[in-house]
């Protein structure tokens, strides 16, 4: 995944796991043989020595890369934003909270233990209404709360002209609600589009939301 995301390669790394998924199945005669991921960590891809040039945005957008796998009959992917001591570093310790959470996808998925919740917040849909955008997801566990008891951090609004702001998140009920002074009429939402984004935005599992922008251009055509 990592070097996937060197190469910029985003929606193209997505055809390539997708046909590796489908030849594996394939070649164990098996078309629901389960599949689950991880998500890479974040990392300071941007300040890489390297000949290609790398944004800040480049990790999100392969992490929207990845989480289209889930469009897959028996996959599951979990997110670690949450897992890292520090960007500079590639290779994020806590590998036993990794192992435990694909352990989690393995009891939901695999074995039918619908009570286990497997994953953090997952952006569904979006309404907009009176300056402010109203986030919904599946995968709220429990509720939706803040780690730290801060206000939710990484969010960002943008209107017509496409130009994001930083944005206020309050949680309400099961769903977030967001604004920007800046941004009188909001027509999109983004979430964690940084790949410093280490966000205090989880259920009460402890599950980090999974990164996502609500102007995803992939979602309607990879298949």
């Amino acid at each position: 995944g990592e070097s996937g995301c060197f190469l910029n390669e985003n929606i193209r790394y997505a055809y390539k796991l997708k046909a590796l998924i489908e030849n594996w199945r394939s070649d164990w005669g098996d078309k629901n043989l389960p599949f689950y991921y991880v998500q890479i960590a974040p990392y300071t891809y941007s300040g890489a020595k390297d000949v290609r040039p790398h944004t800040v945005e480049q990790l999100p957008e392969f992490w929207e890369a990845q989480a289209l796998l889930q469009k897959l009959p028996k996959t599951g992917m979990i997110t670690i934003t949450d897992l890292v001591d520090s960007i500079v570093d590639l290779h994020p310790g806590y590998k036993w909270e990794v192992g435990r959470r694909l352990n989690l996808l393995a009891q939901n998925k695999a074995y039918g233990f619908s009570d286990v919740v497997c994953s953090g917040p997952v952006f569904e849909k979006m309404r907009i209404e009176n300056g402010k955008i109203e986030i919904s997801y599946s995968n709220v566990g429990s509720g939706l709360i803040s780690r730290d008891g801060k206000p939710l951090t990484w969010f960002s609004v943008a209107g017509a002209d496409g130009k994001y702001y930083p944005a206020q998140a309050e949680i309400v009920g099961n769903k977030v609600l967001v604004s920007a002074p800046e941004v009188a009429a909001p027509v999109n939402v983004r979430f964690a589009w940084n790949e410093a984004a280490q966000s205090n935005f989880v259920n009460k599992e402890g599950l980090p939301a999974v990164p996502f922008r609500s102007d995803n251009p992939w979602e309607k055509v990879f298949r």
